[in-house]
């Protein structure tokens, strides 16, 4: 029975690299390892640099109203100041 596995022949796989060595193969074999990390790490960045700029915006308006409603306060006492 051992000998019936010992005869067989065994697989060898056999490949062809006749133009493994051109530049468009290898770029293709580039982007295949690098596009899909590149293109991860750039959609995140951008969602995360979006998102922080609308926090920014939200924080720099509420600042805004915040002051211009201040000034508006101070205006109003003044001319209630005048007033009498």
């Amino acid at each position: 029975m051992l000998a019936l596995f010992a005869a067989r022949p065994t697989r060898t796989l056999c490949r062809t690299f006749t133009s493994a060595h051109s530049p468009r193969r290898e770029n293709i074999g580039v982007l295949k390892a690098y596009g899909k990390p590149v293109a991860t790490i750039f959609l995140w960045s951008a969602l995360t640099y979006m998102s922080f700029q609308a926090v920014w915006n939200t924080l720099y308006f509420d600042e805004i109203k915040l002051e211009t409603e201040a000034k508006i306060d101070d205006l109003q006492a003044e001319l209630k100041r005048l007033e009498h």
